[in-house]
């Protein structure tokens, strides 16, 4: 059963919007990652018929939000948000709402600093998992880049790298958001997160995760699904 890990735990208002929300997911259209076979398309519908609300294509090094594939997306009840996957400093670094000419002239942590608005966001994904590109020390040592820290889906009851982020978010203040890093469909609704938004509109959902409008909804992945994505990032098809 999905439970809730209490985190600076957020009481709703009666007046705003409480929206299912996953802002890391990935599509066949990826650049780096080839072997995911689901389309844009797909997953939206996949994720309408969990119960999503607001959605984030976030493919490595690509913004692939389109206004056609905005208005499929709405025509299944989701709002979806423009982001990508940035390699910023050989680290992965999820950012939102940013430009196109924007997302081209980031290259280091320094320039996420200057590209920064009100209306746009950044992430740390997955900052203390085992691969080179997670930030890792760089996160705590450049946290006034971050607006959030990533609750990373993949953990069990007997292992979770997720520790380290909740200890970082709450030292420096930080919201903590929870997301699938979907590449494969079945990865979605493990972990997510419900943002109590005044509208459902790019711009009131940014700042409701800035104020930490947000409660984290996660369950432990069993060690058959844990298996399961080893397995299919190993081999890759």
């Amino acid at each position: 059963m999905i439970k809730f890990i209490g985190f600076k735990k957020h009481t709703f208002s009666d007046e705003d919007m409480e929206l299912k929300c996953d802002l890391h997911l990935h599509t066949n259209e990826d650049p780096k990652d080839k072997f995911i076979t689901h389309s844009p398309q797909e997953l939206i519908a996949h994720a309408s018929k969990l119960g999503f609300n607001v959605l984030a294509i976030t493919l490595h090094e690509k913004n692939c939000y389109k206004k056609e594939l905005a208005n499929y997306a709405r025509k299944k009840g989701i709002l979806l948000i423009p982001g990508c996957e940035a390699n910023i400093e050989g680290k992965h670094v999820l950012l939102y709402n940013f430009t196109d000419d924007e997302l081209k002239q980031i290259k280091t942590i320094q320039d996420i600093k200057k590209y920064k608005r009100k209306d746009n966001l950044v992430i740390a994904p997955h900052p203390y998992y085992f691969t080179k590109s997670c930030l890792r020390e760089k996160l705590d040592s450049n946290i006034e880049a971050f607006d959030v820290i990533e609750y990373c889906h993949f953990y069990h009851k007997f292992f979770s790298f997720n520790k380290k982020a909740v200890d970082i978010a709450e030292k420096h203040n930080k919201p903590i958001i929870g997301t699938s890093d979907t590449h494969r469909l079945w990865q979605m609704g493990h972990t997510y997160s419900i943002i109590d938004a005044k509208d459902k509109n790019v711009k009131d959902i940014i700042q409701a995760i800035k104020q930490n409008k947000v409660q984290l909804r996660t369950k432990p992945l069993k060690t058959t699904i844990i298996l399961q994505t080893i397995i299919s990032l190993m081999l890759k098809e």
